[in-house]
């Protein structure tokens, strides 16, 4: 009697502890799931969707993050392969309710500067920029175009052609043929020199 009394007793609580048993494995179902590392795996530039595979499984089209998205808007396109931290805000299992926060270095994609003040950009075509915040100086490159730029110095070139600019002096040059202006007056270098189709001097 005193066992079946007990029995009744205890039996709603029993019970209520193994639905709390059964809601905590879905919390660590849920929390497991919250945040994982994947790899990207289709991007569709034009809805701005990309899928994400985890693990064995894979994302539908999910959303994926950009610098900025707002009245002040940058779009950047991840790349098949590129890492990124995969955020199930929703808290499902069907990766229907995650975005993708790109950005991570992996093997395929290395860093592309390991120097502490150097912000480095480096496209796809080759082209990059980079500003390095210890000695001042920002960079340009594409192909055969290059900037560079400090507080104390401008240089523009495009294959053989150069211009440099310093508080004293600006260069023009052209191979052998160049160009000086600093405080001395002007500077002429070269084969010759015309003025309207007339040779006025020569080397």
């Amino acid at each position: 009697m005193f066992d079946a009394l007990l029995r009744m007793q205890l039996g709603p609580i029993i019970e209520r502890l193994a639905e709390m048993e059964t809601e905590l494995e879905d919390l660590h179902r849920r929390a497991d799931s919250f945040c994982r590392i994947g790899v990207c795996q289709e991007v569709d530039a034009a809805s701005n969707t990309c899928k994400v595979s985890h693990g064995e499984l894979l994302t539908p089209a999910i959303r994926f993050f950009n610098p900025s998205a707002g009245a002040q808007s940058e779009s950047r396109i991840p790349s098949v392969g590129e890492q990124c931290l995969l955020l199930n805000h929703g808290g499902g299992e069907g990766g229907g309710q995650s975005v993708a926060l790109f950005g991570l270095n992996g093997g395929q994609f290395p860093p592309v500067s390991t120097q502490a003040s150097l912000t480095r950009r480096l496209y796809q075509d080759g082209t990059e920029s980079g500003y390095d915040d210890a000695s001042h100086v920002l960079h340009w490159k594409n192909g055969p175009a290059a900037f560079t730029g400090s507080r104390e110095t401008l240089e523009l070139s495009i294959g053989p052609a150069r211009l440099a600019m310093t508080p004293e002096a600006i260069e023009l040059q052209l191979g052998a043929v160049g160009l000086r202006l600093d405080a001395s007056g002007v500077h002429l270098s070269g084969p010759l020199v015309d003025h309207q189709g007339r040779v006025i001097s020569t080397a």
